[in-house]
Order: C-alpha cells, then structure tokens, then sequence
C-alpha cells in the first residue's frame, strides 16, 4: 500500500486513539477497489474517501458537491489520500495533471453496494435502522452489513434484503460506520449524545428524512403464552441506566400478579454487578433471561401488554415490536430516546448526565455526586408510585 495522506473535513486532530482506529479501518476497507480509467489512479468511499494516486504531476481537489467547501487541495503523487472522518459526506473529487482536470467524480451511491457497520448495541442498532431502510429507499443500493451474529437472526426475520457478511464485498462502493459514538468524531461530525438517537442515523447517512418508524414482527415465532402478561427488563449497559429505588421492582411485579398478569423477566443475564451495586431477576418475577435469539425475544414482545425497562435495548426492541413502553431513566433525558408517553423521570433531583456535554464521556457512573449520600439520586428518587401511575395508564388497570 503506497504511504497514506490523512486529511479531515472538519479539521480534526489526530490523537493516538484516533491513529489506531484508522489504521483498522483501512485494514478492513483493504485496497482501493474503484478504477477510474486512469492507470494507477483508483478511488472509493470504503470507510472514508480513499483516493490511490500514482506517480506523476498529479494535484488533487476534494470538495463538498453540495455546498462546495474545500476539504482538500494540493500536490498527491505516489500515495494514498484518505479522509478521517468515516461517515457519509457528499465528496467531490477532481484531479488534475499538469494545470489540466483528467479525472472528476462526485459520489453517488446509486443502485452501488454499500456496505455498513452497525456496531454491536441493540439499542443503537434499531436506532439507525429507520435511516438506513430509507438510504435504500433514496438511493435503489444494494446494501450489506457486516455480521454480528447477536443481530442475524433478527435480520433474517426483518431484514432478509440486507445480508450480513463476514468481509466487504469486492464491488463495494462505500462503506459507513453507523455505531453511536462521543469520543470519536471521525465517526460522527457531532458528539451523539447532542444530538437524540432517533435522528442520528440522518446525521451519519446525510439524509434529511423523516424516516418510518419500524414496525417488527417475528412471523412464525410463537410464544406459546396464553396468558396476559407483561416483559420487564432491569438490566442495561451500566447499573447507571438502571432503577435503583428500595424493592421498586418487587412493588410493581406484586401490583402488576394482582392485576392479573404474569411477569416475565427478559434481561440477557441473570445478574449485572458492578461495584457496591448489584441488579438481578426480582423477586416474582418468572426467569426468561438468556441470551436468547433475537427474533425470539421479538416475538415474545410482540404478545406482552406492555415492556417495563430501562435506557437499553430490549426498550428499543419493544418499542419496534409495537409494545408500549414504560421506561424508567434519569440517567439520560427524554429525548434521548424514542418518545414513549410512559416515560418517568423525577427532574426535581440530579438527572441527565449522560446528555451534559460538560461531563466526561469515560466517568459516567456518578459524574457528579460519585461517594456521597446522593449517588445515582436520579435512579434512588424514582418512586415505586411514579412508575406504577404510568404502569397504570399504560395497561387501563385500577389499583
């Protein structure tokens, strides 16, 4: 591979982490794919732009198509010109030899293979799907994920026009990463926690879209559950997203057994510890966790009357089945997740740290009141009450 040449749109400085992530990135991208009819010349937009140019008086030009900034502009001979930022910009290249334009392109993923990373958080996955469905919809491309296989039995189900595969297809057009990231603005042009996951997908694809919101259903997945019940999940990413208010969950399961339901909980693990804190199945509550196939838990969200949790993604997997929602959170604010009109939150404590962009994104347990009396208050200081008024609306029951 000839010596590389990064350059940033946005002007970003390169830091060892950074470094690191490009260098994988280009592993995985391998060699430019895309010729251009000029010997040696060769161009794609796998993970960036990537432009191979050969020896010679050769000056290249990169631009926005669209607004026309320059990204770019100076003398490329014998290298590799690559851009840091991994996300979808409408790229305008020129090159020129001699003072004289020889070659001119402007990306359009049109009927084009494109080939995205969605990253391994369910929660983050079906936020960017909406956007992701209506690039395909635009653009008439051929799309390919990269496998994950915690998700393949949930596109098998869902999303059959989308195959996962195991490397990028030889005839890849561009390639994007579509995770949810703070501290990698090579993969994002703004910190994601400015902006709400329901419309980051259009951030990173460059799709200003109201896209349609998914409607999953797992066909011939049957829970074989006659009775009414309801799915909670107390577990997520951190004991920071979860709900720590004394027996919260014992309280409600008891109310929701005396409505005449059944409770089933459907966390991946039995346990989450970490620290002093420890979040498990709660007392009365059925045990239907595991890692279990994706589709199947779809399909038993699809039956429930309605799905208690947390900031995670078994509350996006129910909110794309169709389940109603009640979730607890103080961690992040309301608009960071989908809307749900049984949300709870007590905003007259601390609350929101995951939204405060003044806050470190690598200390998120307790940024603020971490080893005092009032730690992790905006989980503690959400009542039993609260979340049984919503548990209420939502299902019409009395108490």
């Amino acid at each position: 591979m000839k010596p590389i040449v990064f350059f940033s749109a946005a002007q970003n400085e390169m830091n060892e982490y950074h470094q690191a992530l490009l260098v994988r990135l280009m592993e995985k991208a391998g060699e430019v794919k895309g010729e251009t009819g000029i010997l040696g010349l060769k161009l794609d937009f796998n993970f960036g732009l990537r432009l191979e140019v050969p020896a010679g008086d050769f000056a290249v030009r990169v631009s926005d198509s669209e607004s026309g900034q320059v990204y770019f502009e100076g003398e490329v001979s014998n290298q590799l010109l690559a851009s840091m930022e991994k996300y979808y910009i409408p790229w305008q290249v020129e090159v020129y030899q001699k003072g004289s334009m020889v070659f001119a392109h402007r990306m359009d993923v049109t009927e084009q293979t494109v080939y995205l990373y969605l990253g391994n958080a369910l929660g983050d996955m079906l936020a960017v799907m909406p956007y992701v469905l209506a690039l395909q919809e635009k653009y008439h491309c051929r799309i390919v994920c990269e496998r994950q296989e915690n998700f393949a039995p949930l596109f098998d189900a869902c999303w059959p026009q989308f195959p996962m595969v195991e490397e990028l297809p030889e005839d890849a057009y561009a390639a994007f990463v579509l995770g949810i990231f703070q501290d990698a603005p090579i993969l994002s042009p703004t910190d994601a926690r400015s902006v709400p996951l329901t419309q980051l997908g259009g951030v990173l694809l460059h799709l200003s879209v109201v896209p349609r919101k998914l409607q999953l259903t797992a066909a011939g997945r049957n829970p074989l559950i006659e009775e009414p019940y309801v799915c909670i999940a107390t577990q997520a990413s951190g004991v920071n997203k979860c709900w720590h208010y004394p027996q919260g969950w014992e309280i409600i399961i008891k109310r929701l057994k005396q409505a005449g339901y059944r409770v089933l909980c459907i966390d991946g693990d039995r346990e989450l510890r970490q620290g002093s804190y420890h979040v498990g199945i709660p007392k009365g509550a059925e045990d239907y966790t595991g890692r279990r196939p994706l589709d199947e838990r779809l399909a038993l969200l699809n039956g429930a009357a309605c799905f208690i949790g947390v900031s995670s993604g078994l509350s996006w997997l129910a909110y794309a089945a169709g389940t109603p929602v009640v979730m607890i959170s103080g961690f992040t604010l309301p608009s960071n997740e989908f809307f749900t009109p049984y949300r709870v939150i007590n905003y007259q404590v601390c609350h929101g740290c995951h939204n405060d962009l003044r806050v470190d994104d690598k200390n998120y347990f307790c940024p603020y009141h971490q080893g005092t009396e009032r730690e992790m208050e905006c989980s503690m200081e959400i009542t039993a009450e609260q979340v049984w008024q919503q548990v209420q609306r939502c299902l019409l029951v009395g108490e």
